[in-house]
């Protein structure tokens, strides 16, 4: 008797076809990603695979496709739902059509997410999502270059397949709500490194809206180098010890908003009877706030997953639409009041 260990046995296509009870033909297709079969033939044919133990070749298959399988996404940061909350959505949907998800941050830097593209096609990545529409130069070359789908998100760009919002009039809605209350007295606080085109619009939406009410917005009064919740407390106490103490405050997202809520608090200002403060994309703890908070709905989930629709639509050869525009929606709650007399 040989003391050798028994060789495994090899699953082959023809045994998870058997087993889930299906054609060769249609496990092939779930294994390729293939939107064309349907939910119960696609879970028999994943369940059969587990029961088997069967594993792709992948460089085998990547050789005889030409696919990864693999789509690339860089985001600006993980550490806000601003971009976690639109990836999962975004991951969920590729990985019900057998794709993976290779994910890289660059930190709000044009150059860092060159780098990471890069790396990201190194990798053979089938298909990419990108954040707004600011890039180094030699980013769209690049894609051009190697001829693979690409959607940016959060910014609408007619010249390239997008899924977003309009940052302007999102601004402008959220601006005149505070004028309809009677404030005059405006202060910004946000970050705004130079990619963050949506922040910039966000910007010059609100100086349009003021401006239409004969209000300007005092330079001294937008902060633009918050990033966190205490960056934005701290921008608070800034504001308030200023030569124009603002009744509104407009902050870049829901996490900034928090931050300058803390830091009226710690003035012993009154919200929203002494001060309104907004936010922006209505986090899920913002309606749980002990001042819950007024802010602009975007519906992050949506935008990965019209993203990841549009990527897999273009790489199945099916029709797919270049541009989507969402409607953020104004969300009033206790935050903003009537402007202190």
């Amino acid at each position: 008797m040989s003391d050798k260990p028994a060789l495994p046995v090899r699953v082959s296509l023809e045994d998870v076809a058997k087993c889930a009870g299906v054609s060769t033909a249609t496990v092939s297709r779930v294994l390729n990603g293939s939107a064309s079969v349907r939910q119960s033939r696609r879970e028999a044919v994943e369940r059969a695979c587990e029961e088997l133990g069967y594993v792709i070749n992948r460089a085998a298959r990547t050789l005889a496709s030409r696919r990864s399988m693999t789509i690339g996404a860089v985001v600006p940061t993980l550490a806000t739902e601003t971009f976690s909350r639109p990836l999962a959505a975004f991951q969920q949907q590729i990985h019900q059509s057998g794709y993976t998800l290779l994910l890289a941050n660059s930190d709000f830097d044009p150059q860092t997410e060159l780098q990471e593209v890069n790396k990201l096609v190194e990798y053979g990545i089938d298909a990419l999502m990108l954040v707004g529409n600011s890039h180094h130069p030699r980013l769209r070359e690049r894609i051009n270059q190697l001829d693979i789908p690409c959607v940016q998100t959060f910014s609408v760009d007619r010249q390239h397949p997008s899924v977003g919002y309009d940052n302007e009039q999102a601004a402008g809605e959220l601006t005149r709500h505070l004028l309809a209350l009677g404030h005059q007295r405006f202060a910004v606080i946000v970050g705004t490194p130079p990619s963050n085109d949506r922040v910039f619009d966000r910007i010059t939406g609100t100086r349009e809206a003021l401006a239409a009410a004969g209000i300007a917005l005092a330079e001294v009064n937008l902060i633009d180098n918050a990033f966190t919740m205490n960056d934005a407390r701290q921008a608070m106490f800034r504001l308030l010890d200023g030569p124009e103490p603002p009744t509104a405050v407009i902050c870049g997202n829901d996490l900034l908003a928090f931050g300058a809520l803390r830091g009226a608090g710690e003035r012993y200002l009154r919200v929203p009877n002494d001060i309104s403060i907004t936010g922006f994309n209505d986090y899920e703890y913002a309606e749980h706030l002990e001042h819950p908070l007024t802010t602009m709905r975007v519906e992050l989930d949506e935008i990965g997953r019209r993203a990841a629709d549009y990527l897999l639509a273009t790489l199945n050869d099916q029709p797919a639409t270049r541009q989507t525009l969402l409607i953020p929606q104004l969300i009033v709650r206790s935050s903003t009041g009537s402007a202190p007399r």
